[in-house]
């Protein structure tokens, strides 16, 4: 008998999917957490100036171009169900792994991390928040942070498989600060680059709405399946 019968001509393309997802989640092919929604990380509008005005009086953070890149992956939902930069723990998990671990298997397999320098992690540990700035603008704030130690060859020879610092992106990693610091974030503002290219970087959750409204057969209740699509920013 067959496990699973999909009655085409009776159901949706969306129901059946879902029927699928089901069966693999029921025999423990697919995670518990592959059907939870996407998980942004902006600040409520009806929240935001409030939240603007207690930024103002917090120590801040200045981070880079690659940091604020992190930082718009993250608030957008496409590093689900990170809630921020990886603490400690997921940060060991995903370079030794390639995945999460604490709510079912996600596949991971790049750490988003945000390198401190000394100074910095000398001046902001003991805070219980502080707000990331860039370019002279308050972008987020992140909570609760905690300060580990930036294993950087364990990082890279885990991640690429040497530690020649040749390569561009151990290089870049080597010149980082030396400390790392995770936490969770509230995010201010969506991220623009103002090159022109913004209206076509849409959000995990606009592209269900769009591949719905296309009727492309993508579940607009889960993320079951992922469209990634790669844009120079």
């Amino acid at each position: 008998m067959p496990e699973l019968v999909l009655k085409t001509n009776l159901s949706s393309v969306s129901d059946c999917v879902q029927q699928v997802v089901e069966l693999l989640q029921e025999q423990n092919i697919l995670p518990h957490t592959i059907i939870k929604g996407i998980h942004e990380l902006f600040v409520p509008e009806n929240e935001l100036d409030q939240v603007r005005a207690e930024a103002e009086a917090l120590p801040s953070l200045s981070i880079t171009k690659l940091d604020l890149q992190w930082v718009q992956v993250l608030s957008e939902g496409w590093a689900t169900p990170l809630k921020g930069f990886m603490r400690e723990k997921e940060y060991l998990q995903v370079i030794h792994f390639g995945t999460l671990l604490d709510d079912g298997v996600i596949n991971m397999s790049i750490p988003i991390i945000l390198p401190v320098s000394v100074d910095d992690k000398t001046r902001l540990e003991g805070c219980r928040e502080f707000v990331l700035t860039h370019g002279g603008r308050r972008v987020a704030i992140l909570q609760d942070p905690e300060f580990y130690e930036h294993r950087k060859e364990e990082h890279c020879s885990h991640v690429w498989g040497t530690t020649c610092a040749k390569h561009p992106h151990i290089k870049m990693v080597m010149e980082s600060g030396d400390w790392l610091v995770g936490g969770d974030l509230r995010v201010l503002e969506r991220i623009k680059w103002n090159d022109g290219l913004d209206q076509y970087r849409l959000t995990p959750l606009e592209l269900k709405q769009k591949c719905k409204a296309m009727n492309a057969g993508m579940q607009a209740g889960s993320n079951a399946f992922v469209i990634l699509i790669l844009t120079t920013l």
